[in-house]
């Protein structure tokens, strides 16, 4: 891994034909010693592929100036957008609260079938013992203890 001071930059087309080759098989190390990187830098460039999409490089340096603010609305626009909000907060804050009422009504619904389940199993269960216990029910074995 040798370069004169300055890391070697790539196209997003070089890097797709390092990764094939990699991808085929080929020593990982001795491909990252021939093009003069670390063999980590291939591995985040296939991971960045993977979960990017692409192999662009993120910008660096100091982000863009962004341009001056707009000159702030008037008072009665401004007033007015945020009545506009208000009701929207209020419409959505009523939509969540409906959403959340059938969720709820849709739980208990699965919890009676649930219910009405367990009851069921529950009188199978204890109507088998009532007829163990009964005269002429079957008689319980002795302990297999010793």
């Amino acid at each position: 891994m040798h370069w004169n001071g300055r890391k070697p930059r790539f196209s997003e087309e070089e890097k797709l034909s390092m990764l094939a080759r990699m991808h085929n098989g080929e020593n990982v190390s001795r491909l990252a010693d021939e093009l003069g990187i670390h063999r980590q830098r291939l591995y985040a460039w296939r991971e960045q592929l993977r979960t990017c999409g692409n192999l662009t490089p993120a910008r660096q340096g100091r982000p863009k100036k962004q341009p001056p603010p707009e000159a702030p609305p008037d008072p009665q626009t401004l007033a007015a957008s945020f009545a506009v909000s208000a009701e929207q907060r209020r419409a959505d804050a009523l939509a969540k609260a409906r959403r959340r009422i059938v969720e709820l009504e849709r739980k208990i619904g699965q919890q009676q079938v649930e219910l009405d389940f367990f009851r069921e199993a529950l009188r199978h269960v204890r109507g088998g013992q009532q007829q163990k216990d009964a005269p002429g029910g079957a008689a319980s074995s002795k302990s297999s203890r010793k």
